[in-house]
């Protein structure tokens, strides 16, 4: 199979879109900073060459993390991205949820994350008083279909109806079509997600339609596939087929990154949900 043949699956706009070069449909925008680079591309129509949601979909790419300094740059940013996609959302009560199957690494950001949010909807439920700078926050890890035989969307539905939140924000595991950008690089979006697309098991969309609230994902890459590493590494015609060329790959260092990973994001929306967090 040639090169040209092969085009490696990607959840992230920016990929796409160098893949595919410039078209009319959407702006973007590039910034670099020290230890990171951020690009902002935002779709203006349903309708565009690249097949993504209209919206606002932001990229930061990191080149370290082990460094607790790093992490909080990173966990800054998270932020500053979550106030600017909001900007213009009265936000109460927000609903956190964590996709993903805990039982396998690669797929963990979510339920992970998850699990460190400070979590305040009992509280705020039975009166009692929280002080300033604490929000009304609940949080779920629905798991996968395989596990409860229910789809994700459904579950987070029924919470979404029962909660009433005022946004919702989602943590999920995506795919990138570049090998050094496994673990290195987080995508917020106002757009919603499909749980399952990183590793094509497409399931019902999670956003703003079937929810009826406001949706933010956020995503981080944590697997690629061997056509990805034959077309971005090798640069070379591959004699694989195609459902090899889709097989599934991650890194060793997995475990300790998914971590890393998961601690950055909770503090990220830990900070973003109650303003006073870094003072408790």
């Amino acid at each position: 199979m040639k090169k040209a043949d092969y085009m490696p699956r990607t959840d992230f706009a920016d990929e796409v879109i160098t893949s595919i070069g410039e078209f009319e449909h959407y702006n973007r925008i590039e910034k670099k900073m020290p230890n990171m680079k951020m690009n902002w591309v935002k779709v203006f129509n349903d309708e565009n060459e690249f097949k993504k949601q209209k919206g606002d979909y932001i990229t930061l790419e990191y080149k370290q993390m082990d460094d607790a300094l790093l992490r909080d740059g990173i966990s800054e940013e998270v932020v500053n991205c979550l106030d600017q996609l909001t900007s213009e959302i009265v936000v109460n009560k927000v609903l956190v949820v964590g996709l993903g199957n805990k039982e396998m690494i690669s797929d963990a950001i979510g339920p992970k994350t998850a699990e460190q949010i400070l979590v305040t909807a009992h509280l705020f439920e039975n009166h009692q008083d929280v002080g300033d700078g604490v929000s009304n926050c609940a949080a779920i890890a629905p798991k996968v279909m395989g596990q409860t035989g229910l789809e994700s969307a459904r579950i987070v539905k029924g919470v979404v109806d029962f909660y009433q939140p005022d946004l919702l924000i989602t943590v999920d595991a995506l795919a990138t079509n570049t090998l050094s950008r496994i673990n290195r690089v987080v995508q917020i979006s106002n757009t919603g997600i499909v749980p399952g697309s990183g590793v094509g098991n497409h399931r019902l969309a999670i956003n703003h339609e079937t929810m009826q609230v406001p949706v933010i994902a956020i995503g981080v890459a944590t697997v690629t596939t061997i056509g990805a590493i034959v077309h971005d590494v090798l640069n070379e015609e591959c004699e694989l087929k195609h459902d090899q060329l889709d097989c599934i790959v991650t890194p060793r260092s997995m475990d300790i990154e998914c971590d890393q990973i998961a601690s950055i994001l909770s503090k990220s929306i830990n900070c973003f949900i109650h303003p006073d967090y870094e003072s408790m």
